[in-house]
């Protein structure tokens, strides 16, 4: 009966596997969360902290739990309903089924524990002293086999079980109060034995996670390949060479100066000074379970309990998620690597072609602003823009440094014919793609607005064309009277061309221009004729307004308004203390005066909201964390660029199922120490462009009242809603 169980089992994962790849092989829906939410995500962290601090008492160090109990469940809290935390998806049920073989003789820990992956590209896990455990979405993606993964659940339940959180926070307070073991020095050396407090627990996790990982059956040779893992993270999750080739046709040829003839050796080492880190250096951490890794009969124990197919099938979903999460965090090279090492394996792929599109179009647009001096899209001009560069190609190991350096090297303008080049293609081959689409006409905008190259600027004939008629020889002739110096200028400046690698991007667009669309596309934007997409994808040439911030009237109907931002924090004697049950109060009545001024301005709204939610939310909570992603890498722009976000297509959709393309973010910074000072912020994006429609603060010295902040708010909603003047 076992083995037609596991035969059953395997057969099936291999079938979901088989039918994963045939999807892929097309395109790629981001995972979302799914089912119902879990009771633990729908309590507030007031709920939280007084639940856990009945259960403390009375006794030594009571007031240090105290407040550890506060802060850890306002983080947690926090964490849980931002939307990074992925819910009864498959991500997180494969890790939570390693979980249940690797605690199988411990039915009672693994009660206990509430595992998740969390979309973040960082190769990272990390856990609550409460029995919350989190997985990186890019951990996963880099980990070689099943037994890696039981083997870092098996050290952050160790961080569980030992209580570590807890116990080095109230050694860090004692250290900071001069109250510890360690002898009185000064600020430095207080620091420094806070590290060293810090990796002796990160020790015993991986000394005790081994323990754990020996009571399962799983492999334990493996686990140096853990080790291995986290000292090669700040690498892509494969080294696969970088061919120029990717861009290349016929008739765009990049020259081979463009081409990094050698990379740089990968150069980690294992043995670096940890004297200020948190976590011992990978040396140590091998050398502290050396002794331990053998055992008795390790022919026994596998890399794979539950299934190598289902491991390797939901590691290449992680690796999809992350050319996303690249985006969504502004680095676009390791986005366009992923990307270009998966379509190695599924060349087809619209959500791969998509991300090398979106890439390639965020860097260009940059490069033709550090250019030009063009001041980045807005509306309101008062955010700080934050323009993207690549980064230094001299500081990238390994094969991907060719990317770096073909993008660094290239001029502006001829990144942007290839990013064109490569979009249109893309496009042609899923013409019905809006994404694709609306790109082309940004970087035809980009072209010819930032770059001023136009039609005529390129060869509609191909250099090998050219070379095999002999169009370019000059006559020698003097006595031929039909040649002019004009034609013959001409000949010479095209025959230099066609002789270098120079001007290759003339060349470049010999088929596009033989295409009725390409050129009509092309010449309706050179011409300005062409009414500027709706979308933040579409380039858009920043206009100056005269009106002040606080004078501009939008006429604005309705808008979306979200979890307000409040926090209340006092000094004393230079330190700070977060007021965090009065912050999630007061987050609250901040919300509740948003529609009180809204229903007296007769402003439409619609609050997109994680407070009150029930288990059946489950569409509110992926909204929300929608919401969240695209503010929080609208943020990373300065709020005021033309770069395309990750997620534009989900927005789209969720601006029709709000109805209302406008969100407001609101929210008060209060402070006390000698004197009062209170900051209040508004924010209005447009989510179709991107644009910040109006930004202002507002800082006084004094306590944040009702009254005050009801100011505030209804003086911003009004030139929300009030209509400018003819």
């Amino acid at each position: 009966m076992f083995t037609k169980k596991i035969t059953f089992v395997a057969v099936m994962a291999l079938l979901f596997f088989n039918k994963t790849n045939a999807q892929l092989s097309v395109d790629y829906t981001p995972i979302k969360s799914t089912g119902a939410i879990p009771s633990e995500f729908l309590k507030s962290a007031k709920e939280m902290s007084e639940a856990e601090i009945k259960t403390i008492g009375y006794g030594k160090d009571h007031t240090a739990k105290t407040q550890f109990a506060v802060q850890q469940n306002y983080f947690l809290q926090d964490l849980l309903i931002n939307g990074d935390v992925l819910i009864n998806d498959p991500l997180s049920n494969y890790v939570n089924k390693v979980a249940d073989e690797l605690l199988k003789n411990n039915p009672t820990l693994r009660q206990q524990l509430h595992i998740y992956v969390i979309k973040t590209p960082e190769v990272n896990a990390h856990a609550f002293d409460k029995g919350f455990i989190f997985i990186n979405v890019g951990l996963i993606a880099q980990l070689e086999n099943e037994a890696q993964l039981a083997y870092i659940l098996a050290h952050e339940i160790t961080h569980v079980v030992k209580k570590h959180s807890i116990t080095e926070y109230i050694e860090n307070i004692k250290l900071e109060n001069n109250n510890s073991d360690y002898d009185k020095g000064s600020e430095e050396e207080r620091r420094l034995a806070k590290y060293r407090f810090s990796k002796e627990q990160e020790t015993e996790a991986d000394v005790e996670g081994l323990n754990m990982l020996k009571e399962s059956n799983y492999s334990i040779k493996t686990v140096n390949g853990a080790f291995d893992v986290l000292q090669y993270s700040y690498l892509p999750f494969e080294l696969v060479d970088f061919k120029k080739t990717f861009f290349e046709d016929k008739n765009l040829i990049l020259p081979d100066t463009l081409f990094l003839k050698k990379t740089a050796e990968v150069k980690s080492n294992e043995d670096y000074d940890d004297t200020k880190s948190t976590h011992p250096n990978i040396r140590k951490r091998r050398g502290a379970i050396e002794p331990d890794l053998k055992v008795e009969d390790e022919s026994t124990r596998k890399k794979y309990l539950v299934s190598e197919e289902l491991f390797k099938s939901n590691r290449e979903t992680a690796r999809f998620e992350l050319c996303n999460l690249y985006l969504s965090n502004r680095d676009y090279m390791n986005a366009v690597y992923a990307a270009y090492i998966l379509l190695e394996k599924y060349p087809d792929n619209l959500y791969l072609k998509k991300i090398v599109a979106k890439g390639l179009y965020n860097v260009s647009v940059n490069k033709s602003k550090e250019k030009t001096g063009v001041k980045l899209n807005t509306e309101d001009g008062n955010m700080q823009s934050k323009r993207y560069s690549i980064p230094d190609y001299n500081k990238i190991e390994g094969p991907s440094q060719r990317l770096y350096y073909l993008l660094d090297n290239m001029a502006d303008k001829e990144l942007n014919v290839v990013a064109l080049k490569y979009t249109y293609k893309a496009h042609k081959k899923f013409p019905n793609d809006n994404t694709l689409s609306t790109l082309t006409d940004s970087l035809f905008s980009e072209l010819t607005n930032s770059n001023e190259l136009f039609l005529n600027d390129f060869s509609k004939k191909s250099k090998a064309d050219l070379k095999a008629k002999d169009t370019v020889k000059v006559k020698e002739e003097v006595a031929d009277a039909e040649e002019s110096k004009y034609s013959k200028i001409k000949k010479l400046q095209e025959k230099a061309d066609i002789e270098t690698d120079e001007n290759f991007i003339r060349y470049a667009l010999v088929d596009e221009l033989k295409d009725n669309e390409f050129v009509k596309r092309y010449t309706t934007i050179a011409r300005g004729l062409t009414k500027k997409a709706d979308d933040s994808n579409a380039y858009q040439h920043n206009k100056k307004t005269k009106e002040k911030k606080e004078d501009r009237l939008l006429g604005i109907d309705k808008v979306i308004f979200i979890d307000p931002y409040y926090m209340r924090v006092k000094y004393e004697e230079g330190v700070q203390y977060n007021n965090f049950f009065e912050s999630e109060e007061k987050a609250a009545v901040l919300a509740g005066i948003e529609s009180k001024c809204a229903n007296q301005l007769k402003l439409q709204y619609v609050t997109l909201s994680t407070k009150g939610i029930t288990s059946a939310d489950m569409d509110k909570y992926n909204d929300n964390a929608l919401m969240n992603e695209w503010i929080g890498e609208r943020l990373k722009h300065g709020s005021n660029s033309d770069e395309v976000e990750a997620n534009s297509e989900s927005i789209k959709q969720l601006i029709d199922k709000l109805g209302t393309k406008y969100v407001a973010w609101s929210g008060v910074y209060n402070q006390k120490g000698r004197s009062y000072r209170n900051t209040y912020f508004f924010i209005l994006f447009n989510l179709e462009s991107g644009n910040v429609m109006k930004y202002e603060t507002r800082t006084t010295k004094s306590k944040d009242h009702s009254d005050l902040i009801t100011s505030y708010v209804y003086n911003s909603l009004m030139h929300v809603v009030k209509k400018p003047k003819e």
